[in-house]
């Protein structure tokens, strides 16, 4: 027999769903009366819809609200023309449009991916899917969309930009010059190009090509501020400081290259028109860490150390893993007699990624005043170390500067010269033996070349230019097996480097190995359509597997 309690838990869990069940009931009304509140279409459009509730006029439907950024409502037009005209590719794609652009990459991604299934050389659904899975971090998918899009239009500049940030992401610069190199039309193509430089530290080729690209696009405050940050990698300050004072001038309101101009001011020892020009961005943005610290650099610099001291340590409180702002806090606490503070600031200055010798000889001075005397000695050791280090890269760039002068002026034995000599002071470093290798190739120094291409390789395996020119080499001796073993490891390491396609291709098909090279040389044509040596050799081999 049932207890009262028992009867009354019973009730009310009956009450409850009887609840839930009109709920159920209800909730796609509500949600149809709160749909047509909020999606307020035009009344032809309703009329249209009333008479004509067509897949075409929901279309229309959805058209409109797109273009009036109300994105929730053109996707329910969307769907609602989907169900009345189930597989349309068309359709499919403008409600994962609409699904993306109103912020929700995941549910846009499958009816994306079902307007590829239906009409897959359609480029814009490969766009907007791609662009999806890279918020959605999904990476290597978005990648596979870009390169699909790539083979449809080879040119598309959302496509390559798309590409070139994945293989960013992915820390594969290389792969980023042999894609885009020489010049890009697409300024967001110049910067991914600058970007992947800098990455591969030849920041004057970085330089050279935002020169070239302002020199078209004068007025482009994106090339000039990256131009300038190229300029500050390269210790080049004062050069910096004039193209950053030149883009300030023009655009006085942009508070980003207001604050790269205080910057080069700073770097460049201008402390004179630093000085005002920080005290106003920093009245206009009080909690900024980056131009709390500045403003400390320059109080510091100017002597009043009590006040450097309150913003440096209002900056690494904004900005705990700023390490110059650590650096600069444990100088400023050392000469207010603070040598255990400045130890913890310049030790954590090091712990998050300081590099530059003088940190390592400040937390000397400060381990020697603790008494902490075989630390100190240990800290001034690495000082030298580094400050070595430094120098053998400032020789070697300034020795690979001339080089590449001379190769420029068609001069390559002197051109050698200059590369030997800075790998002198730098010998593992990959780029600078495949220039020497290049060098030697203009003079005519084949065994050279090749030991030097043999040198960057071990170096750095994934460099493809090195692989590739290896792979070329052998097969002008006879040797295919080995030149084929160079052209795959260039295509692995960077599989849009079209001429290593090629190559592989033709060393294949010395090999009488037909079918891997038309392979080959059909990826080729993918990345360039009308590449003429691969139409070449494309149809050699054609000729020669009928004779076969």
């Amino acid at each position: 027999m049932e207890s009262a309690s028992s009867r009354r838990t019973y009730l009310v869990l009956a009450r409850n769903s009887l609840f839930l069940a009109l709920l159920s009931a209800l909730l796609p009304f509500a949600f149809i009366a709160l749909s047509h509140a909020e999606c307020d279409a035009p009344a032809a459009i309703r009329t249209k819809l009333h008479s004509n509730a067509s897949a075409s006029t929901y279309a229309e439907l959805g058209s409109w609200y797109g273009d009036h950024k109300q994105f929730a409502c053109a996707a329910e037009a969307y769907e609602s023309a989907l169900k009345l005209r189930p597989g349309s590719s068309r359709l499919s794609y403008l409600l994962g449009l609409s699904l993306f652009s109103g912020g929700h990459s995941d549910a846009a991604v499958r009816p994306l991916q079902e307007s590829i299934e239906i009409a897959p050389n359609v480029l814009k659904p490969h766009l907007i899917l791609a662009a999806a899975l890279e918020k959605l971090e999904r990476k290597a998918e978005a990648k596979a969309e870009w390169q699909a899009a790539l083979k449809i239009d080879p040119h598309s500049a959302s496509a390559l930009d798309g590409l070139a940030r994945n293989l960013l992401d992915e820390n594969k610069a290389a792969e980023v010059v042999d894609l885009l190199a020489p010049t890009p039309a697409d300024e967001s193509l110049i910067l991914d190009l600058a970007q992947a430089y800098q990455r591969l530290k030849r920041f004057e080729d970085a330089s050279q090509l935002l020169t070239r690209s302002l020199g078209s696009r004068p007025s482009s405050v994106t090339l000039s501020n990256m131009l300038a940050r190229v300029e500050i990698q390269q210790f080049h300050y004062q050069a910096a400081e004039k193209i950053a004072e030149k883009t300030a001038k023009l655009h006085p309101a942009d508070q980003e290259t207001q604050r790269l101009y205080l910057q080069t001011l700073v770097l460049a020892g201008n402390t004179q028109q630093a000085t005002p020009l920080a005290r106003q961005l920093l009245a206009a943005a009080p909690q900024d860490p980056d131009l709390l610290y500045l403003t400390g650099v320059l109080e510091h610099d100017a002597g009043d150390l009590q006040a450097a001291r309150g913003h440096l340590e209002q900056a690494v409180a904004a900005a705990p893993t700023n390490f110059a702002a650590h650096y600069n806090l444990g100088q400023v606490l050392a000469q207010l007699n603070d040598p255990g503070g400045a130890k913890n600031q310049l030790q954590k200055a090091l712990d998050l990624g300081a590099t530059e010798p003088e940190v390592h000889l400040e937390l000397a001075k400060a381990l020697r005043s603790l008494g902490e005397t075989q630390a100190a000695t240990e800290e001034l050791n690495t000082y030298q170390r580094v400050l070595r280090q430094r120098q053998n890269q400032a020789m070697a760039a300034s020795k690979t500067a001339q080089g590449d002068k001379e190769m420029s002026a068609g001069n390559p034995q002197r051109a050698a010269d200059f590369y030997r000599e800075a790998l002198e002071a730098t010998p593992d470093d990959a780029q600078l033996n495949y220039k020497l290798a290049a060098a030697l190739d203009m003079a005519g120094d084949i065994p050279a070349e090749r030991l030097a291409l043999e040198k960057a390789i071990q170096i750095n395996p994934d460099l493809a230019v090195a692989q590739n020119q290896l792979g070329f080499l052998a097969s002008k001796t006879g040797d295919s097996q080995t030149a084929e073993k160079h052209f795959r490891e260039a295509v692995r390491a960077a599989p849009s480097f079209t001429e290593a396609w090629v190559n592989l291709a033709a060393a294949l098909g010395l090999q009488s190995r037909f079918p891997e090279a038309q392979e080959a040389v059909s990826s080729a044509l993918r990345l360039d359509p009308n590449n003429p040596q691969a139409l070449l050799l494309r149809e050699t081999l054609a000729k020669a597997m009928a004779q076969h």
